[in-house]
């Protein structure tokens, strides 16, 4: 599906699609804005205001391990995974959100907290709100999950719903935080979030003594901009990389636009990076420092999950694959040899999603694969149909046999099977035995 963008030049008020894409572009800078009391797009952020941001949370986030790979990469090159989905709330999200908190005035915290966003960011300022003792509004829209609103309520956090979306959501947010006198917190952007996030590369810069290039997911930008001015600064000759899902590159795009542009996201895996734009001050700094953008396709980003969940044992979210995808879809070939970082933003992930992702990596690495056929409905015929998938080393995950939709031929029966293989080419000669056997059976990979 093409991406599409918002133009406010050549905008047409008649079109009923420009005017929802320019109210949300409008919403978004009103967001920025609300949220950063200087202009969004000059604010300028230090080294020094991410050393500051470390002496400040050092002692309230999770100092991260960095794990060598056993499998991701053999052969090619050396990785490294900094492992952010073991922070309290499950993602780097904690490191932003502690540090704003932690740099508002007694006066501010006692007024509370407005927010709205990606589920990361409101479980972790819902979290560091409660150890810091500031009501916390958290505005969600309706198809809000149940398990979101409760983790929030969980941390004494005041959920409210409205709107049919987040950007309904953001704007109900900032209407509630000007009549309530709270602090609204845009969830992307502000200055002190992202020296939160830089702390990160400073982590990683003690952790490593060699380190030729970290590979880091992009959404809105904040936390792979915040890692470039943190590495760049104190080892300028490590290359950074910023990896978008395909669905939603929407760095990828300003890059080549030169400026924060609006594109319409697809569903993808990677939900956390579905963003319509990335951040103003994010895209200010990396425009100038980053190495690369590299997006990943959807295949790519569930054989990733499937790789870390059974090589290396932990579960992370969409997002947080990306980087690994990379790697596994020979998008770095010029990182051969070198040793390589790949950030897992985290680990949030909901039972159902994991279930897709699984079934979705394994049916793109050729160990899922479809067979139906149609066979005469007599006694010995299913027998000797799996038989004949067993043979070839195939597990039947799942066997549907249908007799009352046959139209031609009604003493026949058509058979529907999930089957697991190995790999590719174990797929392949199943397909090819199957065909000699059945010639008029249909098998489907991905």
């Amino acid at each position: 599906m093409a991406q599409k963008t918002y133009d406010p030049v050549n905008y047409d008020i008649e079109n009923a699609e420009s005017n929802r894409w320019k109210k949300q572009f409008e919403m978004f800078e009103a967001c920025g804005k609300k949220s950063n009391p200087d202009n969004i797009s000059k604010i300028t952020l230090k080294l020094q205001d991410i050393q500051d941001a470390h002496t400040r949370i050092k002692n309230d986030v999770v100092h991260t391990p960095v794990i060598e790979t056993k499998y991701i990469g053999k052969d090619f090159c050396n990785v490294f995974l900094k492992c952010e989905n073991f922070q309290h709330t499950g993602s780097f999200k904690a490191r932003g959100s502690c540090n704003v908190l932690s740099s508002m005035s007694p006066f501010e915290k006692s007024k509370g907290c407005t927010v709205s966003g990606s589920r990361n960011f409101l479980y972790a300022i819902s979290y560091y709100g409660f150890r810091q003792s500031v009501p916390i509004n958290v505005i969600v829209p309706t198809n809000c999950p149940i398990a979101d609103k409760q983790r929030y309520r969980e941390n004494f956090a005041i959920v409210k719903v409205h709107g049919n979306d987040i950007n309904e959501a953001n704007l109900h947010a900032l209407t509630y935080s000007s009549e309530s006198g709270s602090t609204y917190i845009h969830g992307s952007d502000r200055l002190d979030l992202l020296a939160g996030y830089g702390t990160l590369g400073l982590e990683l810069l003690t952790q490593m003594d060699t380190m030729d290039a970290i590979l880091c997911p992009v959404g809105t930008g904040g936390l792979v901009a915040s890692i470039v001015l943190a590495v760049k600064s104190l080892k300028p000759k490590c290359l950074i990389y910023g990896v978008e899902c395909a669905a939603a590159p929407a760095m990828t795009k300003a890059l080549q636009e030169k400026k924060p542009t609006m594109i319409q996201p697809n569903s993808t895996v990677a939900d956390s990076l579905t963003n319509t734009i990335i951040s103003n001050n994010a895209f200010n700094i990396i425009r100038g420092y980053i190495d690369r953008m590299i997006t990943v396709e959807e295949g790519w980003i569930s054989r990733a999950m499937i790789n870390i969940m059974e090589r290396e044992k932990m579960i992370v979210e969409g997002a947080a694959a990306c980087p690994v995808a990379a790697i596994m879809a020979g998008k770095v070939p010029e990182l051969r040899g070198k040793t390589v970082v790949c950030i897992l933003t985290g680990g949030n992930i909901n039972s159902s999603r994991v279930s897709r992702a699984i079934d979705r990596g394994m049916a793109a690495a050729g160990r899922l694969v479809k067979f139906s056929v149609t066979i005469p409905d007599v006694p010995g015929a299913m027998a000797k149909l799996l038989c004949r998938v067993t043979e070839q080393g195939a597990e039947i995950k799942s066997f549907v046999p249908e007799r009352a939709w046959m139209r031609r031929d009604i003493f026949s029966v058509s058979v529907n099977m999930l089957l697991e293989t190995s790999d590719f080419n174990h797929a392949k000669v199943l397909e090819k035995k199957l065909s000699k056997d059945y010639p008029h059976s249909h098998f489907i990979m991905l």
